[in-house]
């Protein structure tokens, strides 16, 4: 196994420190627990209805960037159980900085992590403090960011050195989104969030990014737009909004990441669908469905602007992918289709 990659200051102080995991499954020593909240406000006696949220998170793919080495060594199984935080102590960017500037140090960390481990990049999403994220290593495969955790946990690193530097607030709202978005979709709902000098004798990620840390746990946050490609979406399988957003610019509709007035019938049965669907009992379409059930193939009658198991076989048929009129957490006609806007077409 290669030995760990330590990053020293000028005082001979550890500011970051990165290894591969000594078994196969990399399973954590002890589970994490990220602290609490030093109070929760009581709830009003007659709370308002829960409003789900439209902010969407955009991450710039790996091909936006150009990564040229392997994506990690391992596929993973299952949501991680932990997430933290570092810092890559590599050049600290301007919060101005062009996309090209970003995806030089990108390509700069990848090749840190292939000369001392073989497996490209370590992290598995990088922000800069232009608050753009990159995706590092793939979500469903092993990076080298926690020496001992790495199969069950993922990362989050702030590019440059956050023990010199303080965060940028749009890096802190970025990775908010980032954090909350990934409950039940990269780790667990209950994962904790921790940096990663609380596992490793390290300084990372830095005493005014670990000061944030609270900050990242309870903010709702937002992303800037990716850069990169004509898609940049992360092929995750799960249709939200930045999907919508990019499949309306595709099929010429009015592009606002929301698919209108859907039946709510089909709601729990379509796990897949998450942000920025709208259900309702008496569903009357959506421009967006309507163009894409016109895209596929389907006959003018059948073009209600309604999803439903008629309109879902359709789309995996036309897609290539198994039919069985459902879509599926992690669902592969969304990959499909994912990608296939990424390659700027539907």
């Amino acid at each position: 196994m290669a030995e760990a990659y330590e990053i020293k200051g000028e005082d001979g102080t550890v500011l970051e420190v990165l290894a591969a995991d000594d078994e196969p499954r990399g399973e954590a020593a002890e589970p994490y627990t990220a602290p609490e909240p030093a109070e929760t406000p009581e709830p009003a006696e007659d709370p308002e209805p829960s409003v789900e949220p439209t902010a969407t998170v955009s991450i710039a793919s790996r091909a936006s960037w150009g990564a040229r080495y392997p994506d990690g060594d391992l596929t993973l199984t299952g949501p991680a159980v932990e997430v933290w935080v570092h810092h890559s102590v590599t050049a600290q960017l301007p919060s101005d900085a062009t996309v090209a500037a970003e995806a030089e140090q990108m390509r700069a960390l990848e090749s840190v992590g292939q000369t001392r481990f073989g497996t490209g990049i370590s992290y598995n999403v990088v922000i800069f403090p232009s608050g753009r994220a990159y995706q590092g290593v793939s979500w469903n495969r092993r990076g080298t960011h926690t020496g001992g955790r790495n199969s069950t946990s993922r990362s989050i690193c702030f590019a440059g050195n956050y023990e010199a530097n303080s965060p940028t607030a749009a890096q802190i709202s970025t990775a908010a989104a980032i954090y909350g978005y990934g409950k039940d979709r990269w780790w667990t709902q209950g994962a904790p969030l921790g940096g990663h000098r609380d596992v490793s004798q390290t300084a990372c990620p830095g005493r005014n990014l670990y000061a944030r840390l609270d900050d990242i746990r309870a903010g709702e946050g937002s992303t800037p737009p990716s850069p990169g490609e004509p898609g940049g979406l992360i092929v995750d399988g799960f249709w939200g909004s930045s999907t919508t957003r990019r499949l309306q610019q595709e099929l010429g509709t009015p592009v606002d990441g929301v698919v209108s007035s859907q039946s709510v019938a089909w709601r729990d049965v379509n796990p897949g669908l998450t942000t920025g669907w709208r259900w309702v009992p008496d569903a009357q379409g959506s421009r967006v469905i309507a163009a894409l059930q016109r895209k596929i193939g389907m006959a003018s009658g059948d073009r209600d602007g309604k999803i439903g198991p008629q309109t879902i076989r359709a789309l995996q048929r036309y897609l290539g992918t198994r039919v069985d009129g459902v879509i599926s957490r992690e669902s592969s006609a969304v990959m499909a289709l994912q990608r296939r806007l990424n390659q700027g077409r539907v």
